[in-house]
């Protein structure tokens, strides 16, 4: 990790939620084996009644039988609508509850786009206040022991970050500033600086932006005046040391890291409407289907005995039909659920909180017949024809979120040769011509990339949703984490 490497916020929901949209888009996708499956079913369900009819004929028993299976059907469709209307008042409720969840979530979201100084920053004309702090544990390397002391830099400095970026320090700035705490989130950000070694090298850059220069010079001497109170809890709870403001700047300039920043805010505002849309949509459904119930209830008759009640092929055709679609989507409906795989460079970024730089066309969908590509087309994926701009826009990012970084990794649990072609096609761009861009097998999969991770400047994660899993990307990140690494962004072929 270079000095200049970016701090991300973590954007990781605590837990999964389902894209009933793209669950939709599934099964649409499904459709041709689900229509087949139907169809099969109701030829096999019609055949069985037909053969039925022709052994057993129109016996006065059989007409029994039959009186007794639709009175039995019958009060089932009873008990089916009182069920159904019980479940109509239990939904309903938790619809309700979930509208006014969402509702208040909404309104927070927006009111911080509103008036946060982060939504309110022209990127193109960003004033950053920057302080450069030195900490000095006084630790040193014991010539000629076999044994030595843990160097608490690393502890220190991890305890700076958290009482900078947080609670009393954010508040003084806040107040500082004449705003609420909250309208402060994203302008503050605290870098640790490394050595070539991946070892804490004392250094510290607090940075905070703002609209104007007095305002960013506010929340920075705001934050510099809490060195002395974090000094005496840092050195009461690791151990004494020093610290000194080693440079202070104050520049203006373009930002396009902040601006990713501003549309993951506008983008969680726009998931709240989509969710309580959903959730109003939703609630139109169980409406309807209570409407439905009713309908069907009120239309049943009861049967009466020699009434011909015998079952005819064509009801078992439509049973049997509409069984085997119901089957057929409950296995589709199962597997996506359960299978795990990433499906789309925003779900990536929901589920991870994994910053990404861009999707581009997979080999199924440049593969797509009409219907498949038609759909992708619905959910925005790329088919390829931008793909080489996408890689530009893709290098450009890099380039800007980690200037300094020479050695640029991209790894993944991708087939090799498709991390080696997006490799080179990166190093091709005119952004990264002169940067060395490398490729590496997962680190879940091979040991050997390993050392790779620990030398490169800035690691690119490729996922592809096809192959890869959510899971497995968390744990990518977490071990690279672990080795002092930070993923700089991910690469999504949709």
């Amino acid at each position: 990790m270079n000095e200049n490497q970016t701090t991300y916020p973590t954007g990781a929901q605590d837990e999964e939620e389902i894209d009933l949209v793209a669950l939709m888009v599934t099964l649409l996708h499904k459709l041709k084996p689900i229509l087949l499956t139907a169809v099969v079913c109701a030829v096999l369900a019609g055949g069985l009644a037909g053969v039925k009819i022709l052994r057993g004929g129109a016996v006065s028993a059989e007409d029994q039988v039959a009186y007794e299976e639709a009175l039995a059907e019958y009060q089932q469709k009873e008990k089916d609508y009182e069920f159904a209307v019980q479940q109509y008042e239990l939904t309903v409720k938790s619809n309700e509850d979930a509208q006014s969840s969402v509702q208040e979530a909404l309104k927070q979201a927006q009111d911080y786009a509103e008036k946060s100084l982060l939504k309110n920053l022209d990127v193109y004309n960003v004033w950053t206040a920057q302080a450069d702090l030195y900490i000095d544990s006084g630790y040193k390397i014991q010539p000629g022991s076999a044994y030595q002391n843990v160097d608490p830099t690393g502890a220190l400095l991890a305890a700076y970050q958290k009482q900078l970026v947080s609670g009393d320090s954010m508040n003084a700035a806040a107040d500082a500033v004449g705003v609420d705490v909250r309208y402060l989130k994203g302008v503050v950000t605290v870098e640790l600086s490394q050595n070539d070694s991946g070892e804490y090298n004392g250094v510290m850059t607090l940075q905070a932006y703002a609209a104007d220069q007095q305002t960013a010079e506010k929340i920075l001497n705001a934050l510099l005046g809490r060195l002395d109170l974090i000094h005496d809890k840092a050195a009461a709870a690791v151990c004494s040391h020093s610290v000194r403001v080693i440079d202070q700047s104050v520049t203006q300039g373009v930002s396009t890291e902040l601006r990713a920043l501003q549309q993951t805010s506008s983008e969680d505002v726009q998931n709240l409407q989509s969710q309580l849309v959903e959730l109003q949509s939703a609630r139109q459904a169980l409406d309807d289907n209570l409407a439905s119930a009713k309908s069907t209830w009120e239309s049943a008759e009861e049967p009466a005995l020699g009434g011909g009640a015998a079952s005819s092929v064509a009801k078992y055709l439509l049973i049997g039909f509409l069984l085997g679609g119901v089957l057929a989507c409950g296995v589709v409906v199962v597997k996506f659920l359960l299978d795990g795989m990433v499906y789309s460079a925003s779900e990536l970024n929901r589920s991870t909180g994994l910053p990404v730089l861009g999707a581009l066309a997979s080999d199924r969908t440049k593969k797509a017949g009409k219907l498949d590509a038609k759909l992708y087309q619905m959910e925005g994926r790329p088919d390829g024809s931008a793909d080489a701009e996408m890689l530009c826009l893709m290098a450009q990012t890099i380039r800007s979120r980690a200037p300094e970084a020479k050695n640029i990794l991209v790894t993944g649990d991708l087939p090799a040769d498709q991390l080696e072609a997006l490799a080179a096609a990166l190093q091709a761009t005119e952004p990264l011509r002169g940067q060395s861009v490398t490729a590496a097998e997962s680190i879940l999969k091979a040991a050997a990339t390993v050392p790779h991770v620990v030398a490169a400047d800035a690691i690119v994660l490729a996922a592809d949703c096809t192959v890869t899993r959510t899971d497995a990307v968390r744990e990518q990140n977490e071990k690279i984490v672990r080795l002092g690494k930070q993923i700089l962004g991910c690469i999504v072929y949709e």
